[in-house]
């Protein structure tokens, strides 16, 4: 798999080694600058873990900067359209607005929304919510890989089976791939699979789809949404009942392993087979491949991860990669380096900012999912998002009235659309960073102008703990658009200086105070590691034999103290979704079809709808469906089709295709087109999350509701 790596014809004047930063793969660019302007991006064939490869969402990034919509000012809602204003006016706008709903109805009432906390961004978001004494910080990793980090923590104390972690995939013998589609969400990761697939490793691969993935698998488990879990109880039965674990490896660093052998006799193949459609013999078989085969990695992902039994499904994979024996070995699953080169984690610098315990507590989902929001959190406390819309819509538990958006488009990301609209309406005060518009930044208030990764200093410390590298800015920002860090650092200063905070906890002027400070251990500073391109980092092997797992026995937690603690079962179970033709055959007699959502290589989420370049390529949202099913509805190829689901219906245009089980449709999420009506853009119309719900019931650990393989039905719709 290659990227495209020509050089620009035309001459520049400079070559900047650079990191994209659209998704977590993080390719190693080069970007090329003429006259102060970007006018090509192509992948780096010397960065050592992406090796030239880009995506086209990558190679097109820079147009962002130069869209002909792109923020440049801030901006008010005035009675007749948006009024241009000094970054002094929207900042005392914005402060005195905050105040107003911080004296009526208390600081818990103001939530900020941002992506990572670790990041210098959302570090300073959280460093900022503190200083008014807000717990309510929120991201949206309930429904990306949250489920798997937390079980994964729980487990074993660290990322293994996510995209949060390392997979050693180059030197593997056998790769199990459970929900996810790297050689479209994580090409660069995909590349090096292939490659060692070519030098003999094995694929086993579970998908309802035969993706791009499964067509190289040796055993593919046409796999029914929903079912993961079960598909790792299964497995593991046979992995244990034929001895064909780790022993020393069990015997030496596992916890529970006689209560985990009781629980597995539960999971016989025959059992499963009738609960994940897969054949018992092919569970058997990916089971023994998986177990015999040394060494192994697995990665379980977001397909597997968005349904309301998703931590036990996690729970049970970062078992089945345990008791195997392949954690932190060559070519297995590895254990992430916290403090990569001696920096300071945004999470350890945030650790010294804490709330006193009884404000965490009043975070919102911390007392119904206590490891996932609150104090105890082991993610250190996000917010539940659909007690957070509850909360604006009906003030239950107490009022949040006011919410700071750093670059998030909830409206078309979350599921249940309507209903984040109707939340972010009722709000008194929406501020949102952004480049550009979107159906969520036409809801705002106060608009911010947000400069790009591309015009500020980054450091970048791969999450895979393999390199890191300082990425000096490509071009300058336009003069008004600031970093977050820099606007969140002003506005502090501002409610500071008119008395409305005490204290700020936000110490950086801007994103390169705040690298220095992340930087003041290393022995280096930000030009002098620039200075040394990207650094690699050796990789170790085994280094739980040096300081043991995080968990509270120091052992991989087959049986969770942590769970047993706060009332959970400690050994993963199988729970069937409440919605599903096995629990709700009623219902599945109206929504025959199972609908699960992907996102094509183009599109990212809810961003590119407004490039002419993503729209050249797919003009609108596609709805995969087997020829059989389209067959029985009277759809054809490129018809435009109605997807119906208790929650409403939504349009796309079938894609008719044998590589989908006849039984499952899959869709395209985060759909809006900048030419409709504002606000929403079209959105109800084809974004797949319009006809989704996000209400319980939920993940009892993590609260996630199910998300994929939601019951459906699809006919025709009039052009």
């Amino acid at each position: 798999m290659k990227g495209n790596n020509k050089s620009p014809e035309v001459a520049v004047d400079k070559v900047v080694r650079s990191v994209c930063e659209i998704c977590p793969m993080h390719c190693g660019i080069l970007v090329y600058v003429k006259s102060g302007r970007i006018v090509s991006i192509q992948g780096d064939k010397e960065h050592p873990s992406t090796r030239g490869y880009t995506c086209i969402k990558g190679r097109k990034e820079h147009e962002v900067l130069y869209h002909p919509g792109r923020v440049t000012h801030p901006m008010v809602r005035g009675k007749e359209g948006w009024n241009r204003l000094s970054w002094d006016d929207a900042l005392e706008n914005i402060a005195d607005r905050l105040q107003e709903v911080k004296v009526k109805y208390g600081p818990s009432a103001i939530c900020g929304y941002e992506c990572l906390p670790g990041e210098p961004g959302g570090l300073a978001m959280t460093l900022f919510l503190r200083s008014l004494d807000s717990p309510n910080l929120m991201n949206n990793l309930d429904l990306c890989a949250g489920p798997g980090v937390i079980a994964d923590a729980v487990t074993i104390g660290a990322s293994i089976c996510t995209y949060f972690s390392v997979a050693d995939w180059k030197n593997s013998k056998c790769i199990l791939l459970v929900g996810t589609n790297i050689a479209v969400s994580a090409p660069s990761q995909w590349r090096d699979a292939t490659e060692a697939i070519a030098n003999g490793a094995k694929l086993i691969v579970a998908d309802p789809r035969r993706t791009e993935c499964a067509e190289k698998a040796d055993i593919w488990l046409q796999i029914r949404p929903g079912s993961d879990g079960a598909l790792a109880l299964g497995m593991l039965n046979v992995i244990v009942n034929e001895k064909l674990y780790d022993e020393q490896f069990v015997a030496e660093w596992c916890v529970g392993f006689e209560q985990l052998k009781q629980r597995v006799q539960e999971y016989s193949v025959e059992k499963v087979e009738a609960i994940t459609w897969v054949p018992a013999e092919d569970i058997r078989k990916a089971a023994q491949l998986f177990a015999e085969t040394k060494p192994a990695c697995l990665r379980a992902n977001i397909g597997a991860l968005q349904h309301n039994n998703s931590f036990q499904a996690g729970r049970a994979f970062a078992i089945l990669a345990s008791i195997t024996g392949n954690i932190d070995v060559s070519g297995g699953c590895l254990l992430v380096r916290r403090r990569l080169g001696g920096i300071t984690p945004g999470r350890a610098i945030a650790e010294k900012y804490r709330l006193p315990r009884h404000i965490e507590e009043k975070q919102l989902g911390a007392k119904q999912f206590p490891l996932w929001a609150g104090p105890d959190s082991v993610m250190q406390g996000a917010a539940h998002i659909p007690t957070v819309l509850r909360a604006i819509i009906t003030s239950d538990p107490y009022p949040v009235k006011a919410m700071f958006n750093v670059g998030r488009n909830p409206v078309l990301t979350f599921p249940d659309t309507r209903n984040v609209l109707e939340a972010l309406k009722s709000l008194e005060l929406l501020v949102v960073c952004t480049y550009t518009m979107s159906p969520t930044v036409e809801l705002a208030d106060v608009v911010l102008p947000r400069a790009h990764p591309f015009e500020i200093n980054r450091l970048i410390t791969n999450g895979y703990g393999q390199w890191l590298s300082a990425v000096e800015r490509a071009v300058e920002p336009p003069e008004e658009c600031w970093d977050d860090v820099k606007t969140l650092f002003e506005l502090t200063k501002k409610m500071k200086q008119k008395g409305y905070i005490d204290e700020g906890f936000v110490p950086w002027r801007d994103v390169q105070e705040c690298i220095d400070d992340m930087l003041k251990d290393t022995g280096t500073t930000f030009e002098g590691l620039g200075k040394e391109g990207v650094v690699t980092v050796p990789l170790m092997y085994r280094k739980y034999e040096e300081s043991g797992f995080r968990t509270p026995s120091g052992k991989v937690e087959l049986y969770s103290s942590l769970l047993g603690r706060y009332g959970y079962d400690p050994l993963p179970f199988y729970q069937e979704p409440p919605n599903s033709e096995i629990s709700a055959p009623r219902l599945a007699d109206k929504y025959p079809l199972m609908l699960i959502t992907s996102r094509q290589l183009a599109h990212n989420l809810s961003r590119f709808p407004e490039n002419p370049w993503v729209r050249n390529l797919t003009p609108y949202p596609q709805l995969e469906i087997h020829p059989e099913a389209a067959r029985e509805r009277g759809i054809a190829e490129g018809d435009l089709v109605w997807i119906e689901t208790p929650k409403g219906r939504c349009k796309h245009k079938a894609k008719v295709t044998e590589r989908i089980h006849p039984k499952v449709v899959n869709g395209s999420f985060g759909w809006w087109f900048p030419e409709k009506p504002s606000p929403e853009h079209g959105c109800l119309e084809a974004n797949i999350n319009a006809v989704m719900s996000y209400e319980p019931p939920y993940d009892p650990v993590v609260g996630i509701n199910s998300v994929q393989g939601v019951l459906c039905e699809v006919c025709r719709a009039e052009e």
